[in-house]
């Protein structure tokens, strides 16, 4: 097989499509091109990276074995953690070592704690100790916290050097640290953070002014426990991009870059969003199918009991929906815009939780405007949807039997009260969690659905039957 690329410089995207729609056929290419596979490779790793995940585990490894160690080490550093992991649970745990040690420490670690237990510590057994030490410092800390974020290779100088000696120094680390020397943090002789300074501002000083004079003193930090969304907060709020890590003595420990503060943001929103719906908390499509099912069979169940306490309250109203059999075909429709009210103000309230615009003190100001906004479009939609249920009545008027005015009068009233109550739950229920230490997004959507079913099922039987 050969492919016609359209220009030289296109072929690693064409062959990144072409893994994502036909994976074997990327797969065959790549082992019967390896030069242009170790190119791939060598120049754009995230590329490479994006081409492994697209294929099976097993030709992954494959592929990844062919390549010279550093390389392997870059791509495996480019690709998500659970991917990473799939791939070399699919080799020797030496060969996963050779190549894990290639990486950086906290990607490595990253990878390795994704692993399961005995894989885990058959490749730790197999890596360098030194280098295994590292790692396992670095897997003690949460993978959500600034510890589990965090990177140990950064540039630090002590008090006392002056900027040209700084500049000498960090000549001598660039091969060591390569892009993690946008800031210079400056210690004590005991390694206490005491300040920063950016590579710019250092670039320009003077070489005859001590670092003391340059630096920014007591920066804004993190402990290794800060959770993941106040790091991201804070270089978002500086302007920074990166952030130390420090102890609960002061001991610089580490930094978190902004590539990672941009990943938690990301990993964040979709952890919500899964949590939203009753799926697990951080779980993607690498999760095993058992974690999965434990973790959604729950929520379905629950979801099962409320269908049948739903059934139950139309089954009390029998009666009134015999009288008027027309009335079953509207049920659904008062359900449904009540449930999409309180899914757009839950959306709003959780958003706002998320990206840190909604103090406790504001809570309630941020209810009122939810219910403000809920009472006029539910206004607006209850005069829309009385006139269109009385002239829906007016055309099969002769199979209906009920007057349409009088499911004019049903609808409206029954959708104000859906309309109203979607948008306070939806709003109230992430403000409740976080009030009980939870998180605002758990199985929100879920408990928003039976509440809303439940009011707008039985409020327009309710209301059916006082009105017919």
């Amino acid at each position: 097989m050969r492919l016609r690329f359209p220009r030289p410089r296109n072929v690693t995207e064409t062959l990144r499509d072409l893994a994502r729609r036909r994976p074997e056929e990327a797969e065959a290419y790549l082992d019967a091109h390896q030069d242009e596979w170790e190119e791939i490779a060598e120049s754009t790793p995230e590329n490479a990276a994006d081409i492994l995940e697209a294929l099976l585990e097993e030709g992954a490894a494959d592929l990844l074995k062919d390549l010279d160690p550093d390389d392997a080490g870059e791509v495996l550093d480019e690709m998500r953690p659970e991917a990473a992991a799939d791939v070399l649970k699919t080799v020797l745990p030496s060969t996963a070592a050779a190549m894990i040690s290639m990486m950086d420490a906290d990607q490595a670690a990253d990878v390795i704690g994704v692993l399961e237990p005995t894989e885990r510590t058959a490749v730790l057994a197999a890596l360098d100790p030194e280098a295994a030490a590292e790692i396992q410092n670095l897997l003690v800390y949460a993978a959500d916290t600034a510890g589990g974020m965090m990177t140990t290779d950064f540039a630090s100088l002590p008090t006392g050097v002056s900027a040209g000696e700084a500049i000498e120094a960090l000549r001598r680390l660039h091969d060591r640290l390569g892009s993690n020397i946008s800031y210079v943090y400056v210690t004590d002789d005991r390694g206490l953070l005491r300040g920063v300074v950016s590579f710019r501002d250092l670039v320009f000083a003077r070489p005859g002014r001590a670092l003391d004079e340059v630096m920014l003193a007591d920066p804004v930090s993190v402990s290794p426990s800060t959770d993941r969304e106040i790091v991201a907060e804070l270089i978002q709020r500086y302007h920074l991009i990166a952030i130390p890590v420090v102890d609960e003595e002061g001991l610089l420990v580490g930094m978190v870059k902004i590539s990672e503060a941009i990943e938690a943001i990301q990993a964040e929103a979709g952890e919500d969003i899964a949590v939203m719906v009753g799926a697990g908390e951080e779980e993607t499509i690498f999760t095993p199918v058992s974690v999965s099912v434990r973790r959604r069979l729950p929520w379905i169940a629950f979801n099962l009991v409320v269908g049948f306490v739903i059934a139950y309250v139309i089954a009390q109203f029998e009666s009134v929906l015999e009288g008027a059999v027309i009335l079953a075909a509207y049920m659904p429709l008062v359900a449904l815009l009540g449930g999409n009210s309180g899914a757009q103000s839950l959306a709003v309230i959780i958003r706002s939780i998320a990206v840190g615009d909604l103090p406790r003190g504001r809570a309630r100001r941020a209810v009122r405007r939810e219910m403000a906004v809920t009472m006029v479009d539910g206004l607006a939609i209850a005069v829309l949807a009385a006139l269109m249920g009385a002239l829906t009545v007016e055309i099969f008027g002769s199979r209906s039997g009920v007057d349409p005015w009088e499911i004019s009068a049903i609808l409206f009233v029954s959708v104000i009260v859906s309309i109203f109550v979607g948008g306070l739950v939806g709003s109230g229920i992430p403000i409740v969690l976080r009030r009980m230490g939870q998180d605002p997004a758990l199985a929100s959507n879920i408990f928003l659905t039976m509440t809303t079913d439940l009011v707008s099922f039985g409020g327009f039987l309710i209301t059916a039957a006082l009105l017919l």
